[in-house]
């Protein structure tokens, strides 16, 4: 079992990596046939409003989820409310950089309405967190810009700890991984430590309990696991609990510009 001084070592170093952008989830490879490099980067859920690339006055909600298996490969579903209100699912067909391409399978949720089949999207992370949408089938497109929704993203604020006091905090959350709630986690010097965060039961996007494992450090302070419980709060921002040895941190966080 670890000692107390141990964990409190610990738990120093979960909130001692302040301001510090999160490192990137290594690429996976589809059972060593396709890669898919930043497949993890497109997990979560995710909304917007889209733009007709034609008619900028056509516009429509998306909504989408992207789940990310063990191999790396992702897969998504996608609701596009009105006027458009059509629902469906994404399978993958390449990466090319940072962009994946998907092949849309999509059906109308109201009688009589008429979705265009068989299109193509294409997603790539961008600025702000978000996720740039484009969808296109022949001349027609249309084009959003995505925002996490849900525990899903990165998070920033002040933590609260017994005999600590407050310290700033970031943290990412991936998204869904394997049907899922996981994430990583990366620490500047002194500290030169990361980890990742794994699923601790299935989760939501609502509530995530995750497992947090250090599996690199340059320090002897930055070492062990410790349990992350993350929660939305009714005004969008996110409760975080950190527990570990005995130690307990609290924060209420807000989504990372």
């Amino acid at each position: 079992m670890r000692s107390a001084r141990r964990a409190r070592a610990i738990a120093l170093a979960l909130v001692a990596g302040v301001g510090l952008a999160i490192a990137a989830v290594p690429a996976m490879a589809d059972g060593g046939r396709t890669a898919w490099p930043g497949s993890a980067l497109l997990a979560g859920a995710w909304s917007g409003t889209a733009s007709s690339t034609s008619n900028p006055d056509f516009t429509f909600p998306v909504t989408a989820t992207v789940s990310v298996a063990a191999t790396g490969r992702p897969t998504g579903t996608v609701d596009l409310g009105a006027p458009v209100n059509c629902v469906g699912g994404w399978s993958p067909v390449s990466t090319a950089g940072r962009v994946t391409t998907f092949a849309e399978n999509i059906v109308s949720r109201v009688p009589g309405g008429d979705c265009i089949k068989n299109g193509t999207v294409r997603l790539s992370a961008a600025s702000g967190g978000r996720l740039r949408y484009v969808w296109t089938k022949g001349d027609d497109g249309s084009v959003a810009y995505l925002k996490p929704v849900g525990v899903s993203g990165a998070w920033v604020g002040t933590l609260s700890q017994a005999g600590l006091g407050t310290v700033p905090v970031r943290i990412r959350v991936a998204g869904v991984r394997a049907g899922e709630i996981h994430g990583v986690s990366s620490y500047a010097a002194p500290l030169a430590c990361g980890g990742r965060l794994e699923p601790q039961g299935a989760g939501s996007q609502r509530r995530a309990v995750l497992r947090e494992v250090i599996t690199r450090s340059a320090s002897t302070a930055c070492v062990g696991v410790g349990t992350m419980t993350v929660a939305m709060r009714s005004d969008g921002r996110l409760s975080y609990r950190w527990e570990g040895g005995g130690v307990v941190s609290t924060a209420t966080l807000k989504r990372a510009g």
